[in-house]
């Protein structure tokens, strides 16, 4: 009997009694680890695939944890989100766009990941989350974030460098989500992080700024300048909608402009040469210039859900800027919301917007006490996304996950559904500070 198998028969008890806990509470064992793993990707991988990963098989069993539980406990949410039908419209069109689409095999590879991600996410809002259960989803999500930028830098220090390809620098996270999408995975840790250090109490406060910190490092060290513009608008967020001090505010935006100033213009080990280097490029304007002008042809119906790549193939031809990119990744159109109108038509790109809308709409409407953070990540998100094509991506729905989640417990807090809600949120809300 091999070693593997031997293993295997010793954890297979306990990986089945963990399964049955996941069952049973599914928003205590299965949440948290898929929270904490999400910016990890296939480094944590059992099979290939977009579902061999360890985070993408917590999620199977997060998803049929939650489904018996509003099925058979009837746990469910008191509310139900607008954000829901919107997101389930737009999953329906994209299913049904295999009806006319020109590239049927990549509109069934792609509906597949964004189904389940979807669903996920209704199944997480139509739960009943309470004040207790958003905390510990807080925390994993930021422990998670730590966890993956502490990767970063032990690949800088300890092993040898950052992964490079295509003969390129080193850029942290090539080797996981990719390192413009590791940027963005680091938005939404780095919100409730920032958020925290401005609202927490002594030596928390130190904690959680340094985690807001080495966020901002981590996405310096990915070299993405959509990234970097996508932080600056999470920092900016929270210091105009958090109730803090200025003082706290000020000492914040200082030590963040410190770690810019040093990445950038003491460039250690290289980590800051892509912020300032003019001579790289990513190729996205020559991408739009394609999708524009497909747009007389797939604008209105769509080409199908994962039918950009077979437009851009079908169409870069016939625009004298576009060239030949090297990376296929590159035939990915880098922005949703023209993802969304090439692949979908105008029905499609109207949902995604109505759907961020209503995003920012929740977040608009939490007490003041708790805005910051989900405004600063879905803000962050929104900006992220008009450089990437990142709605089949875990990161993207957690964070509309966390701001619907955010506006249900905070609902029933005001209902006084929730009688185990922190004191500073059973208080009455002074006129004008509850966000209505």
């Amino acid at each position: 009997m091999s070693l593997q198998l031997l293993l295997g028969a010793a954890f297979a008890p306990l990986l089945v009694a963990y399964a049955v806990a996941c069952l049973r509470d599914p928003l205590r064992y299965a949440l948290p680890p898929y929270a904490v793993l999400i910016p990890f990707s296939s480094l944590l991988a059992v099979g290939p695939g977009p579902f061999g990963s360890v985070s993408s098989l917590l999620g199977l069993l997060l998803g049929v944890g939650l489904l018996a539980q509003l099925v058979t406990t009837r746990r469910g949410s008191t509310q139900l989100p607008i954000e829901v039908p919107v997101w389930l419209a737009f999953l329906a069109l994209c299913g049904l766009s295999l009806f006319w689409s020109i590239a049927p095999s990549a509109t069934v590879e792609g509906f597949a990941v964004l189904s389940s991600l979807v669903l996920l996410f209704v199944a997480l809002v139509l739960t009943r989350f309470d004040v207790q259960t958003l905390r510990l989803f807080e925390n994993s999500i930021v422990l998670g974030g730590a966890l993956v930028v502490g990767y970063g830098l032990a690949q800088v220090l300890f092993l040898g460098g950052l992964p490079a390809f295509d003969g390129g620098a080193g850029r942290f996270g090539d080797d996981l989500l990719g390192a413009n999408n590791q940027a963005a995975s680091l938005l939404l840790p780095a919100a409730i992080a920032a958020g925290r250090t401005l609202t927490g109490m002594g030596r928390w406060r130190v904690v959680y700024g340094a985690v807001t910190l080495a966020m901002l490092l981590g996405v310096l060290m990915t070299g993405s300048r959509g990234g970097l513009l996508a932080i600056l608008v999470v920092f900016m967020s929270i210091i105009l909608f958090s109730a803090a001090r200025r003082i706290a505010k000020a000492a914040l935006v200082g030590a963040a402009v410190a770690v810019l100033a040093v990445i950038v213009v003491v460039n250690p080990g290289g980590l800051g040469e892509r912020q300032v280097n003019k001579d790289t490029t990513s190729g996205r304007t020559e991408i739009w210039a394609v999708g524009l002008y497909a747009c007389r042809h797939y604008c209105l119906t769509g080409a199908g859900w994962g039918g950009f790549p077979s437009v851009y193939a079908e169409e870069r031809a016939s625009v004298a800027e576009a060239k030949v990119l090297r990376r296929g990744t590159a035939y990915e159109p880098h922005n949703i919301f023209l993802l969304a109108l090439i692949e979908t038509g105008v029905a499609g790109f109207l949902l995604v917007v109505v759907g961020l809308g209503l995003a920012i709409w929740t977040a608009l409407r939490l007490p003041v006490s708790m805005r910051g953070p989900p405004m600063g990540a879905i803000l962050g998100i929104i900006a992220s996304s008009f450089f990437l094509s990142n709605l089949e991506f875990k990161f993207f729905w957690a964070v509309l996950t966390y701001v619907a989640v955010s506006g249900t417990v905070i609902a029933s807090v005001r209902a006084g559904r929730l009688r185990d809600a922190p004191a500073e949120r059973r208080r009455p809300l002074a006129a004008g500070q509850d966000g209505r």
